[in-house]
């Protein structure tokens, strides 16, 4: 049940010890249990619901670290110099730091990441539906407001998944709309030079929904390369078929 990880076996342990579902018998000088109450309590507590009730004792800014940390799966420091997010976390790297003395994360040089992927998926899901939506937009905005990421392509990637993660456009106000339009057809041209053109194409079909309905009036230049580009890397992906929607 614990996958053999070792932090899941201390954790579960510690649970049913609190449960007094294993307890010392100073009297017979051994450990006894009752290993029917246990089974069950296995089979309907998990992983993850263990996890999220360790997570939750930690100290508020190294859960609020967690949960942006959640969010990427592994996360640079120059990424998390670009980012506002104070009403999250007051200090985010030093609460990813702490967060690594718990042992929830590791650090190798310069990129965080969790030691493993289920407490990832236990951080993500101490957040609601709504709260994950508006930090994965926030975080997307946080990154946008960056002059230079125009000129920083995988950047413009980071960003753009962020908020694709979201999938709510009407959290967008009009100008934010035309912003991540331009940042998709960045990411597309990006993954194109990477060969991932299906993942490109993606890109551009994202970047054209963002585009406002009179986006031909007023965004022409911006409007055409995306079509263009969405047109020649279907053919470049052999998805021909799918050229005449554009």
């Amino acid at each position: 049940k614990t996958r053999g990880f070792p932090m899941y076996t201390i954790e579960f342990l510690k649970s049913i010890i609190q449960s007094n579902l294993l307890t010392f018998s100073v009297k017979s000088r051994q450990w006894i249990w009752d290993e029917a109450l246990i089974e069950t309590q296995m089979i309907s507590e998990g992983v993850v619901a263990l996890l999220t009730r360790k997570l939750q004792q930690l100290p508020k800014d190294v859960i609020g670290s967690l949960k942006v940390a959640s969010c990427f799966g592994q996360i640079n420091v120059s990424t998390i110099k670009l980012l506002d997010l104070e009403q999250f976390v007051p200090d985010l790297q030093n609460s990813l730091d702490l967060a690594v003395k718990e042992g929830i994360l590791e650090k190798a040089g310069p990129i965080f990441a969790f030691s493993h992927d289920m407490l990832q998926q236990s951080s993500y899901e101490l957040m609601p539906l709504n709260e994950r939506n508006f930090l994965h937009k926030t975080i997307a905005m946080s990154l946008a407001r960056d002059p230079e990421i125009a000129n920083d392509a995988e950047l413009c990637t980071i960003a753009v998944d962020q908020l694709m993660i979201c999938n709510d456009m009407s959290l967008l106000k009009p100008l934010e709309r035309a912003l991540f339009a331009k940042l998709n057809l960045v990411a597309g041209k990006n993954a194109m030079g990477a060969s991932s053109y299906q993942q490109a194409r993606g890109y551009f079909e994202s970047g054209i929904r963002f585009l406002t309905k009179k986006a031909w009036d007023k965004q022409y230049f911006l409007c055409l390369e995306l079509h263009e580009m969405s047109v020649v890397v279907s053919f470049m992906d052999g998805q021909v078929e799918t050229v005449s929607s554009r």
